[in-house]
């Protein structure tokens, strides 16, 4: 009975780190903005500056924030390839719309449709797979 117990919780424990899994992606982003009017924040600047940028799933109309990514500090003009990546997260398969925002150091940020990429999620791997051959 200990046997099948034990089997049964391994089981129940397989399953469960296999759909813990299944779909977690990460997103990597590469912006270009121009700090010319807006100054990114810095040791010294810390007000009426650029602290972030914002990076959300925008699909279904309602935009749900993803991850952060801190601005280049004390930047004053046109940056390109400012990188940021996410950490695991859950993501359906399919295509997807994603926004970046630009955050001052007040919290108001720009519009998240304002800046879009389109993107495509694929499906994770099966959980686990057995094949017969005769």
């Amino acid at each position: 009975m200990r046997k099948t117990l034990a089997y049964v919780c391994f089981l129940f424990l397989a399953v469960a780190v296999a759909e813990a899994a299944t779909g977690q992606h990460t997103v990597a982003v590469t912006l270009n903005y121009d700090f010319t009017t807006d100054g990114a924040c810095s040791a010294a600047v810390m007000k009426s500056c650029l602290q972030q940028f914002n990076i959300y799933d925008v699909t279904t109309g309602t935009p749900v924030k993803l991850f952060s990514n801190t601005a280049p500090a004390g930047a004053n003009g046109p940056v390109n390839g400012i990188t940021g990546t996410s950490g695991q997260l859950s993501l359906k398969s399919g295509v997807h719309i994603f926004g970046a925002t630009a955050q001052m150091a007040d919290g108001t940020e720009s519009n998240p449709s304002g800046s879009t990429a389109t993107a495509t999620t694929l499906s994770g791997s099966p959980a686990s797979f057995s094949i017969t051959v005769n």
